[in-house]
């Protein structure tokens, strides 16, 4: 059944009669006792309608629908005014405007879609019951307004009052225009009342001031005249005795500082007297350690040629003993001469260090020789402790001083085998980018975290688990830190109590050897020494002779003097020019081993291989043998790596 005011009303006995429209399809799903609001329309007179339908309560799907004008909401809005001209209007769901006090305004059919306080309504959650709350916005004539908003949940709508901000603001206005008045009374108040009280109290404070100023400047005898009941008189008081007491204590000050003075004055007297006899005493310490070391680094060419000679008098006995028992013998013979020749090496290299007469020779140094080097120096001593040294091979060349790098090198073995009493000690190489980190490993004891610092002082040791070799002198951690000082190298250890240590030390990388020098591969290629002619020049009787019998031994051809002029006297008789010249540096009357190689090469008009052995460790000599072709080697060294340089300085027989 549909009933209306101004339509006929209809009613509907079939289904199919009864199926609403397509425009009312709102209606659809609507079950008893539910009502529903049908979407607002307009009549001809432009007034909004609103549809509203209730189910029937039966089984007959029965529905009342009533179509209502809205024009009497002009009337209830009219009535709900705010202040004296605050309004109430109503929007529809579509944000139509259904009601509003003036009639004029619903006529025109407002659309306030885009009307602020509309837009933030519709933002709002569903179950805002007052989606906007006291918001400052304009009103449809763009007057400013507070508007408030309420939302009625059946139809949709949203019910809006608003109030002009002026009138909504005037009693806050009011309240702090009294606000600011009382503030202002107080503040004239306050500034009378305050310039009463300071006339009052200005008066004493200022006698105070002046009182305080001749305090100041030193006068305690001039009291304060302000006699007054109050608190400020008390002041006075309590000010005088303050002044009476200061002036008796700056008369016993005065007393006391004479009498410090004085004594001050003779401690001062004793403390000068004892401070020159520390310089002086500290002058004679300097002078003594400075004698000390100028005497060893002068003695270090004496004592490097006997030990120089028993190397080579040893290796010589080596190659000429056959009976097993005294060749372990001879060998434990050659453990007892390196482990001195190590101890003398730490005594006079750190003499040099301590003297600065060590300076850097920066070339590429070839590691893998280098390592080879020091396999062939210690694997005995290991040997003989029982210990095996496993030393891994490393083709690159580092820039760095071949001397200082093979003593680090020999320090860091040194040290692992003497505190190693089982297991064995690793040298190994880790590339870095454009460095290497050459590392010693060793299964000894370990290193406590106190003494991690401490080892690298001079003459420390740490108590070794026996007696012995163990103990040392404690300087070859000292030369180490020192010697990868001078060349700039980084030197770390790690290491973990019971399980062992690792000494690194990182090196500059130059490049790839182009191809190793002596290794396992020299043990079976024939002999390069061989029929070779070879010039030895040594002013050492003891030397040359121990020398000569090693290269005979290796089938040399040798001619032996102890000056240049004899060495050349001895070579008019032989057609053959030599292939090698070993000469010692020093040779006495002022002439060295670069001029033997001058001489000689001048006399064969011929670029001869020269090589130079010294116990003269100087800085300068380095230079001056590379600058003549000639490879530099140090006293003590033992035969067989002296053979071996040989062999390096020679051209191969087929390249010569």
């Amino acid at each position: 059944m549909a009933i209306s005011r101004t339509e006929p009303d209809r009613h509907f006995d079939t289904a199919e009669q009864r199926a609403p429209p397509p425009s009312d399809r709102w209606l659809e799903g609507l079950a008893a006792p539910e009502r529903r609001y049908g979407p607002t329309s307009r009549n001809e007179g432009g007034e909004p309608l609103v549809r509203l339908a209730i189910s029937d309560r039966g089984s007959n799907g029965l529905r009342t629908i009533a179509t209502i004008n809205l024009r009497f909401l002009e009337d209830v809005v009219s009535g709900l005014r705010v202040g004296q001209s605050g309004q109430t209007f109503i929007v529809d769901a579509a944000n139509q405007l259904i009601a509003h006090p003036r009639p004029s305004e619903v006529l025109r059919q407002h659309d306030l879609t885009q009307l602020e306080p509309v837009t933030m309504a519709r933002a709002a959650p569903a179950s805002a019951d007052v989606p906007v709350e006291a918001i400052e916005t304009f009103d449809l004539n763009g007057e400013p307004v507070i508007t408030t908003g309420l939302a009625l949940k059946g139809p949709g709508w949203l019910l809006f009052v608003e109030q002009p901000r002026r009138e909504a603001l005037r009693p806050a206005m009011a309240t702090l225009e009294r606000t600011v008045a009382l503030l202002a009374m107080g503040g004239v108040l306050a500034a009378a009342a305050g310039l009463v009280f300071a006339r009052r109290l200005a008066a004493p404070i200022v006698a105070l001031r002046d009182a305080t100023a001749r305090i100041a400047s030193g006068n305690l005898d001039a009291p304060l005249a302000l006699e007054r009941a109050d608190e400020i008189g008390a002041l006075a008081q309590d000010f005088n005795q303050m002044s009476t007491r200061l002036r008796d204590l700056y008369a016993s000050l005065e007393a006391k500082v004479t009498e410090r003075t004085a004594q001050l004055s003779e401690a001062r007297d004793v403390l000068s007297a004892r401070a020159e006899e520390l310089t002086r005493l500290k002058d004679e310490a300097d002078r003594a350690n400075a004698a000390k070391t100028r005497f060893l680094a002068a003695a270090s060419h004496d004592l490097r040629q006997p030990m120089h000679s028993i190397s080579l008098l040893l290796g010589v006995l080596q190659a000429r003993l056959d009976s097993p028992e005294h060749r372990a013998l001879a060998d434990k013979i050659q453990s007892s001469v390196a482990t001195m020749e190590n101890l003398f090496g730490n005594l006079l290299d750190i003499s040099k260090l301590d003297a600065g007469a060590v300076q850097a020779h920066v070339e590429n140094v070839d590691l893998g020789w280098l390592l080879r080097q020091v396999e062939q120096v210690w694997a005995p001593q290991a040997v003989e402790k029982g210990l095996s040294l496993r030393v891994r091979p490393c083709p690159l060349l580092v820039k760095g001083d071949a001397a200082l790098l093979a003593r680090i090198v020999g320090n860091l073995v040194a040290n692992a085998i003497r505190y190693t009493r089982q297991g064995g000690v690793l040298v190994g190489c880790r590339r870095r980018g454009n460095s290497v980190e050459l590392q010693v490993w060793d299964s000894g004891p370990g290193i406590e975290p106190r003494y991690r610092e401490a080892i690298f002082e001079e003459f420390f040791r740490i108590d070794a688990p026996g007696s012995g070799q163990e103990q040392g002198l404690g300087l070859g951690l000292s030369i180490v830190q020192r010697s990868a000082h001078i060349l700039g190298y980084a030197l770390r250890v790690d290491s973990r109590v019971g399980k062992g240590s690792v000494f690194s030390v990182t090196l500059p990388v130059a490049g790839e050897a182009m191809a190793p020098h002596g290794g396992p591969a020299t043990a079976t290629r024939p002999p390069l020494l061989a029929g070779r002619f070879i010039v030895v020049v040594d002013d050492d009787e003891t030397n040359a002779q121990a020398l000569v019998d090693a290269l005979q031994a290796q089938q040399c051809h040798v001619v032996a003097a102890a000056s240049c002029e004899e060495v050349l006297a001895a070579l008019q008789q032989h057609l053959r020019e030599p292939d090698l010249i070993v000469t010692d540096y020093q040779l006495g009357a002022g002439r060295d081993g670069f001029e033997v190689i001058e001489r000689l090469r001048r006399h064969y008009d011929d670029d001869i291989a020269a090589l130079i052995v010294t116990a003269n460790t100087e800085a300068a000599l380095a230079p001056r043998a590379q600058a003549c072709g000639a490879r530099l080697l140090h006293k003590p060294i033992g035969l067989q790596r002296l053979l071996e340089a040989m062999q390096e300085s020679l051209p191969s027989p087929d390249g010569a």
